[in-house]
């Protein structure tokens, strides 16, 4: 879809030679005369951009341009003025504006400035959502570093309880134990998480050691025989 810029100017030949111009390199274009149509026109449509003078009876661009920063904020503006009006124009993009151009237009200058300040804009809300969604990312990403950890762990125990039948099922035991007394006592998730990985591997450091034949009690492995 193409990016809609409205275009708000008192003067008729004006909206008319710039709409002709966004139309021709492939922008959607709406026309204002004054502020209020402007108001309307953004209440009813998402724009990208506000071609927006400065100089108009009534309200003026100057005064509109808060407006549309406050209650739009992610669209760009960019002023259109007379040559003697730069200064003020610069004062604008103190406000908010993107950019300006001045009268009569440079048809080039006006594509570049326009270009430059969708780009940027596309670039400050990709960098926006990013942000809002970073946290979101960390936490996933953090999820699954636990949850690999967690895997690693339950294979070393797993591990264990493979050598010897008298320890099968014992850690799932402990655990599903261990952290039903956790949540019971109204433990916060991380300290039961805690919990459920160390009585997983409470008995891990049984993996060195082998029982003698006929009892329960265990010797360190000889890795010699």
């Amino acid at each position: 879809m193409s990016e809609r810029i409205l275009i708000v100017d008192d003067e008729s030949s004006i909206r008319t030679l710039l709409g002709m111009s966004l139309s021709k390199i492939g922008y959607d274009r709406d026309k204002a005369s004054n502020a209020e149509e402007a108001l309307s026109l953004l209440e009813k449509r998402l724009y990208d951009l506000v071609l927006l003078d400065i100089s108009m009876p009534g309200i003026t661009g100057r005064e509109l341009l808060p407006v549309i920063k406050s209650k739009y904020h992610d669209t760009a503006v960019i002023m259109a003025t007379a040559l003697g009006d730069a200064s003020l124009a610069i004062k604008c993009m103190k406000e908010g504006a993107y950019d300006y151009i001045t009268k009569p237009f440079d048809f080039n200058d006006l594509h570049t400035s326009i270009n430059r300040t969708l780009e940027k804009r596309r670039l400050e809300l990709e960098n926006r959502e990013y942000k809002e969604h970073l946290e979101e990312k960390v936490k996933i990403q953090a999820d699954k570093i636990r949850q690999s950890f967690f895997n690693a762990i339950s294979s070393l125990a797993y591990a264990l309880e493979a050598r010897d039948e008298y320890t099968s099922g014992h850690s799932n035991r402990v655990t599903e134990t261990a952290v039903s007394i956790a949540q019971h006592l109204g433990l916060p998730p991380e300290e039961v998480g805690v919990i459920r990985v160390a009585s997983t591997v409470h008995d891990i450091g049984k993996t060195g050691a082998r029982r003698k034949p006929g009892c329960s009690d265990y010797q360190e492995t000889d890795n010699t025989a």
